[in-house]
């Protein structure tokens, strides 16, 4: 299954949620894309925000760099964020296909 997990809730537990959930979909091998919409931007400048932390380990689960809305974080990607983090997103592409995933959850 293919999925696309939105989080754009601003509190640290919505999008700790929904991080934990993709993991653990990821782990059970099916597709998982993450997308870090403007709201929870903040939790990954916090070292101490278990976003940060989950974020960081995407590539120890084979899952691709989450997205961030290019509008809002063109440069900051890597200006503003450690580099463990900032390896670890992409801009979202300009074409999103929803028929690409079978479900999209919003967190």
């Amino acid at each position: 299954m293919k999925l696309l997990i939105r989080l754009q809730t601003p509190t640290e537990m919505a999008s700790y949620e929904g991080c934990a959930l993709a993991l653990t979909l990821a782990t059970f091998g099916h597709d998982v894309q993450l997308y870090l919409d403007a709201p929870v931007f903040g939790f990954l400048m916090q070292s101490d925000a278990r976003l940060h932390g989950m974020i960081q380990s995407l590539e120890l689960y084979d899952m691709p760099p989450a997205w961030l809305p290019d509008d809002v974080f063109s440069g900051w990607i890597t200006g503003m964020l450690p580099t463990d983090v900032a390896t670890q997103l992409t801009l979202i592409p300009e074409v999103i296909n929803s028929q690409d995933f079978d479900q999209i959850l919003n967190f």
